[in-house]
């Protein structure tokens, strides 16, 4: 039994944002592991976090892979805690919307990657949508979803996003 936290989608101006992260739970293998949605396009600032966070849900994460083209401020190395990790670009090879993370323990995960500048509402739709267990959709896919937001909107400031902090997770109780 594992235990799921709750990270807020949206932080004072004064703290550090949050890691908004869904991982899909384990189960029958869905084509993606989960959703990520970084606060900027700047891969080099957004990176180290989101590696040091599955570093302690996958073991060590010792390459990353993205579409150069979705990303500002890339480099071939990107400092993630008490290791680098090296970033393969590529120009078409790879959706844009996605980051492809690989593990010597566990193997090769695909994360939805929710355009930053995406308002909460939908972003809330795409990493619930990409984290189902089962889910067979590619990122192209759930993105080209032409959903509308919901009639009576919660504010940012009160939703939530599951995130798995191990495996064979339970979920605490809905606080929100």
């Amino acid at each position: 039994m594992s235990t799921y936290t709750r990270a807020a989608l949206s932080a004072t101006p004064q703290a550090r944002p949050s890691l908004r992260l869904a991982l899909t739970p384990d189960g029958p293998r869905s084509r993606l592991s989960g959703a990520w949605w970084p606060h900027s396009r700047n891969l080099c600032e957004q990176l180290p976090e989101l590696i040091a966070e599955l570093d302690g849900i996958w073991g060590r994460i010792t390459r990353a892979a993205i579409q150069d083209t979705a990303w500002t401020q890339l480099s071939h190395s990107v400092p993630a805690g008490t290791h680098d990790v090296r970033v393969n670009w590529y120009d078409h090879a790879q959706d844009p919307n996605t980051i492809t993370l690989f593990s010597y323990r566990i193997g090769e995960w695909e994360l939805l990657v929710v355009p930053p500048e995406s308002p909460p509402w939908r972003a809330k739709q795409l990493m619930t949508a990409a984290a189902r267990p089962n889910n067979q959709r590619t990122a192209r896919a759930l993105l080209a979803d032409g959903s509308t937001p919901p009639a009576a909107t919660v504010p940012h400031d009160h939703m939530h996003i599951r995130t798995r902090r191990a495996r064979n997770a339970e979920p605490a109780a809905s606080g929100g």
